[in-house]
């Protein structure tokens, strides 16, 4: 019964690689994304030309509203674009947009341990799944657009995925969807998640972050740190984790310096040392000393003496 409680509360999701797709003649890398409930493993797939943070909120949002609500946890393998790194502590350094998106929607977002197979097997198995069964059944018949690909692999979800007897469960998914879709929380009518996109930068060691062809100081402390910079009306904010870090006006042009004298107080010496001093050199033709003829000459009578 507690194993029930415990899966039946939440949802994996993950991101996998399933070929390319020839956009007007260039080759663009094809990205699935599975979310699969914890209990009956009712999934939704999609695809996408890149994996962008937007672009997974929006997957999210879709797998909200084909699945009837949003569980309480969310399972994360690990991937970049939602977490930065661990801090001192061993505690996750959320992506600050998905934690404000998670927030939003009311759900906790949970981080695999690493090496731990058996805490994402749903999640890889969904991917491989989708591979295997999915992308095999169209050998021949590819669609030639992302908008059909999705389409089909719509179709294919609910009219295969879903109705299939789980290997593990060794139960009709569909049939375990109604105790999922009990514990899920009701969409309400609530609007899309209003996403602003960010930048993630690495702050250099004298405590700037480059944004749009300008630099924008932040507490020394966060030197070589990844943080999130994002434009918000006239203002530039710089985030680390859930908390913002710095503030400054919007650089009225490229190459300008923005800075605030509190981020550097205290900065240790070697952090404030300037760049690298180098010599530009370009090469022309030697400069020869042009001597007047008298020279040579009063040089060659003292030699004869």
């Amino acid at each position: 019964m507690l194993w029930y409680a415990y899966h039946n509360k939440q949802a994996q999701v993950d991101w996998g690689h399933l070929g390319t797709l020839a956009v007007e003649g260039t080759e663009r890398k094809l990205w699935g994304f599975t979310f699969t409930l914890g209990y009956s493993r009712m999934m939704m797939a999609a695809a996408a030309l890149e994996q962008k943070l937007g672009t997974l909120l929006q997957m999210h949002e879709e797998a909200f509203g084909q699945l009837g609500g949003v569980p309480e946890e969310i399972l994360y393998d690990r991937m970049k674009t939602v977490w930065q790194e661990m801090d001192e502590r061993g505690e996750v350094v959320w992506n600050p947009v998905f934690l404000d998106f998670a927030r939003y929607w009311g759900f906790t977002p949970r981080l695999c341990r690493p090496y731990r197979a058996q805490t994402k097997g749903k999640v890889e198995s969904g991917v491989k799944y989708v591979r295997r069964n999915f992308l095999c059944g169209l050998q021949g018949q590819e669609p030639g657009c992302l908008q059909d690909f999705n389409a089909q692999l719509r179709q294919w979800v609910w009219t295969v995925a879903n109705q299939r007897v789980h290997g593990t469960t060794h139960m009709q998914v569909m049939a375990r969807w109604d105790a999922d879709q009990m514990s899920l929380q009701p969409l309400s009518g609530k609007p899309s998640y209003p996403y602003v996109d960010d930048e993630l930068r690495k702050v250099a060691r004298d405590a700037y972050v480059a944004w749009q062809g300008s630099r924008y100081s932040v507490p020394w402390i966060y030197v070589g740190k990844p943080v999130w910079v994002r434009g918000r009306g006239g203002d530039v904010e710089v985030h680390y984790g859930a908390e913002r870090i710095a503030v400054h006006a919007r650089a009225p042009r490229k190459h300008v310096i923005m800075r605030n004298p509190e981020h550097h107080e205290g900065i240790p010496l070697a952090a404030r040392q300037p760049r690298k001093i180098l010599v530009h050199l370009r090469q022309t033709a030697p400069v020869v000393e042009i001597r007047p003829l008298a020279a040579y000459e009063s040089a060659a009578a003292g030699g004869a003496r």
